[in-house]
Order: structure tokens, then sequence, then C-alpha cells
């Protein structure tokens, strides 16, 4: 399986390969995390952070949610629900997720 660091880690290699440390998961209060398990509480364990070791398991219940925050502009984000498979990941949000451009 893989590590829910790992995750986060690969995630923070995204953003700085685009130069966007700085609008990633907010601005002056900067969340350290991309996710979190899901089930009874819509919060649980594990949570998708650069020292959470634990490893991902199949049935698992998971949600990702990165998000940027553009001082001055806005933020943009998405969070989406998966269950961990032995392929892969399975999304099972429904909504479309297309960018709706607000005027």
């Amino acid at each position: 399986g893989v590590a829910c660091a790992d995750v986060y880690n690969r995630a923070m290699e995204i953003v700085a390969a685009n130069n966007m440390e700085d609008y990633f998961m907010g601005t002056k209060q900067q969340a350290r995390f991309v996710g979190h398990g899901m089930g009874l509480e819509i919060n649980e364990p594990p949570v998708f952070a650069a020292r959470t070791r634990e490893v991902l398991k199949k049935n698992m219940a998971i949600a990702l949610e990165p998000k940027f925050v553009l001082p001055g502009i806005g933020a943009v984000g998405v969070e989406n629900t998966y269950i961990v498979t032995e392929k892969g990941l399975e999304n099972i949000t429904v909504c479309e997720e297309d960018i709706i451009e607000l005027k």
C-alpha cells in the first residue's frame, strides 16, 4: 500500500513544480494536509499529511481535497471521495468536475 505521507509529498512536489506553494491550501494559514479518511464522521483518520505513516488499505474510504487561494481573486478547490481498491482509487463522487466560471 501507499503511505498517506507519500500522497501528501507527491501533491507538494506537483505544487512546487508549478510555483504555487504560496497559494496551496490557503495563504497566511496554510493547511498542512490534502485529505482525510471518511467513515462515521466526515473527517476521520488517516490524515494525508507529511508525517502520517498510515498505509492505505483496500476498501478504505478517503477524501482528497486540494485547494488554492489566490489573494484578491478567490479560492478554487475540489473534494472527491474515493474507495481504495486493489487497482488504485475508485472515484465515488457524482458531481461534475468541470470548472464553473462565476461572473
